[in-house]
């Protein structure tokens, strides 16, 4: 083939052009640092440096992660530290204190210190939120808020009751259902939109047992996986609102849920002041699962403590002297008392009746109204309560945080816990619990157990003979006829409800056994002489109910040493008790927030390290060797020289030098 000048031309132009891009690549390489400016320089290492940088991202990420859960561990470590610091100035406080009151206020702001401290903030965040640290609202303001209560709190009316036989009552609305009044049919109550199931007969009760608060409860727990909503029952009381009348009752005069309460005749005394009414009434008590207990006034109470419902029938001669079901004395009559429900749930909640069911919620008692119910907005009658109210409780403080661990990225499915929960970090630490009690402790009130301090040799004899052992015959202490005041609290309702009972001694016709009986008929209690010869009384729910003894009258507490010092002095040791508890707790979750902070370090440091071995890498892939790059410029240069000189050369011929 023939070349041509024009060919010659052509590839002298490519090579120079060659040369020169050559050149101008390794001088851009020089004055950026880089060896690639675009995906032609070099198109696999670009690919594995654009991958590198990624990586580079992806840790720093990460490092701004842990430095945030360097933060978050740090302030969470300082706050229960501090925590910790408030309970051993309770400890302190409350071991060396002369003045009670004085200290029941420091302790009190040691409370508010404890709230204030589990309420921490850093760069706006709730350090115990959970994943919760901001997006609170009016009604929920901080993760934990003081004096409310951990639910939201529907209350029923309180114990209804139903006068037999059933007449007027049979079937109004042609459901197939009994119309007494608190039947609940299967369906017709809906809770947040779910049907609550027709309740079942309940194992205890005598009649009308799938009417009962038991039953109803039951029926509404059935289904409160989904509808969040639990249900719990308020016993059904009886208290005659007139004094024992003296009589003589003899079988059939007095049946308590079908069992008849006295075999044979019996003489009542007058305001039963020989106690052979509640006594004949606690001996069938297995039978019945109702006690009793009167006060100083004569005046009966009687109670079932699990719910049931409780029926009394009086013949004319059994209300003449027992009055419990309270009309007209000379007449027989038959009543049945129902327990009423109340529901509680973490959130707020909603219960209507179906259309043609507009009593189901009368059958919970709760179609009253605000009166009953607690709710602001509640109508009477309408078929529909909306439970949004936080019900309050004085005391106590309420976690409205996220109930998970707060975790922080460290790679593509890895994390790392760096903040507890509030609930788990603080809440279930008791804290709040345990600085309220040692506060109602030291004011002496909010007991829920108690134990005399004096043992007794005879429990059975009776007080008038001087016999028990706990009588003080040198300086004159013996039991007298008298009274002492019993109060019971149910914290299940705000405020409180309270159940004052005065309690009567005779000493002509007690002994320590029938006084501890009767206490043990007060709703809400359970007392006893103990193996040991101490007289024992405690809330029957320590979570529900407290009481006070006061006001004693009979020598009775004091010579038990049941007085306000012991039980006070009980109160503190089991306080002090909480006390070291909870500084336990406290401490562990100090230590795991140190834990944590360990954690968070090491990770820091492989990440460190790492991000250092991929930079250096990432500089092997797209920096520029310098003293490489000025000895390829430096020959880059010289070969474009040459190649200019030959090139020269070349355009010097002439068209005779190529024939």
């Amino acid at each position: 083939m023939r070349i041509t000048t024009r060919m010659i031309y052509r590839n002298m132009q490519h090579d120079l052009n060659s040369l020169n891009s050559d050149t101008q690549t390794v001088n851009r390489q020089i004055s950026s640092g880089k060896q690639m400016a675009s995906i032609a320089d070099n198109p696999v290492n670009l690919v594995t440096a654009l991958g590198l940088r990624s990586d580079i991202a992806g840790i720093s990420q990460y490092q701004e992660n842990l430095d945030y859960g360097k933060t978050m561990v740090t302030a969470a470590e300082t706050s229960l530290t501090q925590m910790k610091d408030l309970l051993m100035q309770a400890n302190n406080a409350s071991l060396s204190q002369t003045d009670r009151d004085i200290v029941a206020g420091e302790i009190n702001s040691l409370f508010e210190q404890a709230i204030d401290l589990a309420n921490t903030r850093i760069n706006g965040k709730y350090i115990f939120g959970g994943y919760r640290t901001t997006g609170y609202t009016d009604s929920e303001p901080t993760p934990f808020m003081e004096g409310v209560a951990d639910h939201y709190q529907a209350n029923g009316s309180a114990c209804a009751t139903l006068s037999l036989p059933l007449t007027s009552l049979e079937d109004a609305d042609n459901d197939g259902i009994p119309d007494y009044g608190y039947q609940l049919g299967g369906g017709e109550l809906l809770i947040n939109g779910i049907a609550v199931p027709g309740p079942q007969a309940d194992a205890v009760s005598t009649i009308f047992a799938d009417a009962s608060a038991t039953a109803k409860a039951a029926a509404v727990n059935a289904v409160s996986a989904e509808t969040g909503v639990s249900a719990a029952v308020t016993p059904a009381v009886i208290a005659n609102g007139q004094a024992v009348t003296a009589g003589t009752l003899t079988s059939g005069d007095l049946v308590i849920n079908g069992v008849d309460i006295f075999s044979s005749a019996t003489d009542i005394l007058a305001d039963d002041q020989d106690n052979a009414l509640i006594e004949a009434i606690n001996s069938r008590s297995a039978a019945t699962g109702v006690s009793a207990c009167r006060n100083s006034n004569g005046q009966l109470l009687l109670s079932a403590g699990d719910g049931r419902n409780i029926q009394v029938t009086t013949s004319a001669s059994g209300e003449s002297v027992s009055h419990l079901n309270g009309a007209d004395p000379a007449a027989a009559q038959d009543k049945v008392y129902f327990g009423s429900v109340f529901l509680s749930s973490a959130s707020p909640f909603t219960i209507n009746a179906e259309e043609q069911a507009t009593g189901a919620l009368a059958a919970l008692g709760m179609d009253g109204g605000a009166g009953i119910t607690g709710q602001a907005d509640d109508t009477a009658g309408d078929g529909l309560l909306t439970v949004n109210t936080i019900a309050q409780q004085e005391g106590n403080v309420r976690y409205t945080g996220d109930a998970h661990d707060l975790l922080i990225k460290i790679g593509v499915s890895s994390t790392l816990t760096v903040g507890v929960n509030g609930q788990n970090a603080v809440a279930d630490t008791g804290i709040f619990d345990v600085l309220s009690k040692l506060q109602q402790a030291l004011l002496g009130s909010g007991y829920t157990a108690a134990t005399g301090g004096n043992p007794a040799d005879d429990t059975t004899a009776l007080l008038i003979d001087n016999a028990t052992g706990l009588e003080n015959i040198e300086d004159g202490t013996v039991f007298t006829d008298g009274s002492f005041l019993v109060t019971v609290f149910d914290h299940a309702y705000n405020p409180p409800h309270e159940l004052s009972v005065e309690i009567p001694v005779d000493t002509a016709y007690d002994s320590l056994e029938s006084v501890a009986a009767k206490i043990d008929g007060v709703p809400g209690l359970t007392s006893c002489w103990n193996a040991d010869g101490l007289l024992q009384v405690e809330s029957s729910e320590a979570e529900r109910y407290s009481f006070s003894l006061a006001d004693d009258s009979s020598n009775f507490l004091q010579l038990a040493g049941l007085t306000d010092a012991t039980m006070q002095s009980q109160a503190l040791d089991q306080s002090l008790a909480g006390l070291q508890q909870c500084m336990e707790e406290i401490a562990s979750q100090v230590s795991s927030c140190g834990a944590a902070y360990n954690r968070i370090t090491v990770q820091s440091q492989i990440y460190d390290d790492l991000d250092l071995a991929i930079q250096e890498n990432l500089s092997n892939k797209e920096d520029t060797d310098l003293v490489e790059a000025a000895m390829q410029l430096a020959a880059k240069t010289t070969a474009y020289e040459a190649a200019l000189a030959a090139a020269a050369k070349v355009t010097e011929l002439s068209l005779v030098d190529f024939l």
